[in-house]
């Protein structure tokens, strides 16, 4: 009997001591930040001040019953940018998932391209639970951070919180209040910020609803935020 409760207890031991291993790996961000002003509020109720689309293939990028719609199909990735540019921001949104096919990406975007060539970072969360962040050069999309699954992503037909931090180099995303990657990266210090989509493959569609957008200047600070 002793001899089961001690093996009983190294059990608890280990499994205590897995459970604090795993606290510890909690990740954290590099840097912390702090808001100085914000500088944009929007409702979409008209969205006159984003590029919008509307294709015969079935491409939608605007403003309907007080959101941002993103409705498309096919492999590709979209995105649509607002007037004026920023250099140092935090911007968050709610995005509203509801499509089938839950491997696709969508999330917002900063310093993107005056010109709406696409160049910019990419903040990308995806209906199976990924994320990542991206640079597009235009023509396609490269990981800055590889998408990795987060458990602060609420997957399927669901809505998400997201926030993307863009000041100096520091580049990091955030989902529901919770941190989950950073990176540093130099190639863009100014441009618009935007809303984007992602299908990975052919013969599906996404469509995500974004609404609450709110961009602030901010600035890094030495306390976590």
């Amino acid at each position: 009997m002793r001899a089961i409760i001690a093996i009983l207890c190294l059990a608890l031991l280990a499994a205590c001591a897995s459970i604090q291993e795993l606290v510890a790996r909690k990740p954290a961000p590099e840097a912390g930040f702090r808001y100085i002003d914000r500088l944009v509020e929007d409702s979409f109720e008209l969205g006159e001040k984003w590029r919008q689309y509307k294709t015969d293939a079935g491409l939608f990028l605007g403003a309907r019953a007080g959101v941002f719609r993103i409705d498309f199909s096919g492999r590709q990735y979209v995105w649509s940018q607002r007037e004026g540019e920023f250099e140092n921001v935090v911007i968050e949104a709610e995005a509203a998932q509801t499509s089938e096919y839950q491997h696709n990406a969508y999330g917002l975007a900063c310093r993107l391209d005056a010109g709406n060539s696409g160049r910019g970072y990419f903040f990308l969360i995806s209906g199976d639970g990924y994320a990542s962040i991206r640079w597009s050069n235009g023509r396609s999309l490269e990981p800055i951070v590889s998408a990795a699954p987060s458990n602060h992503i609420r997957r399927g037909r669901a809505s998400n919180r997201l926030r993307a931090v863009c000041i100096d180099d520091y580049l990091a995303l955030w989902v529901n209040g919770e941190f989950v990657t950073d990176a540093r990266d130099g190639r863009a210090a100014r441009g618009a910020v935007g809303l984007a989509g992602v299908m990975n493959y052919a013969g599906a569609r996404l469509t995500v609803d974004f609404d609450e957008l709110k961009v602030w200047r901010a600035a890094l600070d030495r306390r976590q935020p």
